[in-house]
């Protein structure tokens, strides 16, 4: 019978009618109470239910629709999974007792549903193999490592494995530990979840997914040895990624582990070396890619990068700006003795906005010790989704600046003189120079680890002389 019907059951009978696991006589036909399965695959299927409700209707997908089901579906899973607890609960119940807390977010039970599961000992292999997957990034999650590497270590000696949801497992308990400075510990898991997402094949994923595996596994690892000073292994990581991704074939992998390896070689201070490789590359791109469109797309970006990579430990150039906003003129010369963030932004690019509350706690954490943030964009003819003109443009970036409450300067330039200067292919781009205005520093994009080496650069560069 469709839960709809039982829904209305329940509200029509008491409660206590509809008993665990058996049939309810009633006054009609035989109504069966709602399984613990039913109660998580109701859950379970909410968000993609609904999307298909909306896809129908014609209703325009948008972050706030995202939000507002995604809200829907963990009240519905907390709702189910209250439902669940309030029965007597055995074997496979409390597997899904557990996967609804765990999709409520309610990482504390859902670990306890799931550790009283496998205490079981269930006879499903998958759905054990299942719990303990999920228990051990939720333990990691939640610092429980001890937890977290016992079911990691459970589903290592158990059938069926994945090497999708070992890569997972290791990677979380890898990232987990160091971010509690506990960086031996976590170079193991992140061994292990490189060596995982080798495993990754095209086959079993798409390719993206494989190469997001590879990428993020690899450059944690990587971040991971160099905290532990081992520069040489972590640059073999790096290489040893490139030629996998030469061998996938996967040119968005070729190019984003190179970028990475020439960072790691300039900030060992081999900038020679980190040339080298990039004219290498683009020989390699030259000789090799066959098709023009991806061919020149990935010249492209490597000469982007082969100018950022030189401009690194220069002189930085100067900027060119129309017109400020709660910022006297001002030139990187007179900066000097200062360490520089420069904000390459604009106002209709969502990954700038998300880096906003970054660069004010930037701002009030350093501003005092010497840091200079400059928010630089230029004129591109809109705003608010129509078209503008410079004044009208600049009056909007004036009551764009006061609604996000940005407390630092804002530079706006005429045209595209200063992005094609600092090689800016995308945006957010940080450049920061330090005290003697040299550029120390070009990464681009939110998230991957960006506003930790951001923060981690300006600690560094303001306590050098």
């Amino acid at each position: 019978m469709k839960l709809v019907v039982i829904f209305v059951f329940a509200l029509l009978f008491p409660a206590q009618l509809l008993a665990q696991g058996e049939r309810t006589q009633l006054a009609g036909p035989q109504v069966k109470t709602v399984t613990a399965a039913m109660l998580y695959e109701e859950a379970a299927n909410y968000s993609s239910k609904k999307f298909q409700e909306f896809a129908q209707k014609k209703i325009e997908f948008n972050k706030n629709l995202l939000e507002q089901t995604l809200k829907e579906q963990r009240e519905l899973s907390a709702r189910n999974a209250a439902t669940l607890a309030a029965r007597t609960l055995s074997g496979d119940d409390l597997f899904y007792l557990g996967m609804l807390y765990n999709l409520a977010e309610n990482g504390a039970a859902s670990i306890d549903a799931l550790k009283r599961y496998l205490v079981t000992k269930p006879s499903d292999a998958k759905r054990a193999q299942g719990a303990r997957y999920i228990l051990a990034q939720l333990a990691a999650k939640m610092k429980q490592f001890d937890e977290a590497e016992r079911a990691l270590s459970e589903y290592v000696k158990n059938e069926p494995q994945l090497a999708s949801e070992r890569f997972r497992m290791e990677d979380a308990l890898a990232r987990a530990l160091l971010k509690e400075k506990q960086a031996e510990r976590a170079l193991a898991h992140a061994d292990e979840a490189f060596k995982a997402a080798r495993l990754v094949k095209p086959a079993a994923a798409n390719s993206s997914n494989v190469d997001y595996s590879l990428y993020t596994s690899g450059t944690n690892l990587a971040d991971i040895l160099l905290q532990l000073k081992n520069t040489e292994r972590a640059m073999a990581v790096l290489e040893e990624l490139r030629q996998i991704a030469l061998s996938i074939p996967s040119t968005r992998l070729y190019l984003d582990a190179t970028e990475r390896l020439a960072t790691v070689l300039i900030d060992a201070d081999r900038k020679p070396e980190a040339i080298r490789m990039l004219e290498e590359s683009i020989k390699y791109v030259t000789t090799n890619v066959k098709e023009q469109k991806e061919q020149s797309g990935l010249l492209s970006a490597l000469q982007y990068k082969m100018k950022q990579m030189q401009l690194r430990g220069e002189l930085a150039p100067e900027i060119l700006v129309t017109r400020w906003i709660d910022q006297k003129p001002v030139k990187l010369a007179d900066l000097r003795g200062q360490v520089v963030l420069l904000d390459f932004w604009a106002t209709w690019c969502g990954p700038c906005i998300a880096a906003f509350p970054y660069l004010k706690e930037w701002q009030e954490k350093y501003k005092e010790r010497g840091l200079v943030i400059i928010g630089l964009t230029r004129y591109y003819g809109s705003g608010e989704g129509r078209d503008m003109l410079p004044d009208e443009e600049f009056a909007f970036l004036e009551k764009f600046k006061k609604e996000h409450q940005l407390p630092y300067g804002i530079a706006v330039a005429e045209g595209g003189e200063n992005h094609n200067t600092y090689a800016v292919t995308g945006i957010p781009t940080a450049v920061l120079i330090d005290r003697q205005g040299k550029v120390r520093l070009v990464t681009t994009g939110t998230g991957s680890g960006n506003e930790a080496q951001i923060a981690a650069t300006i600690e560094k560069l303001l306590q050098e002389q």
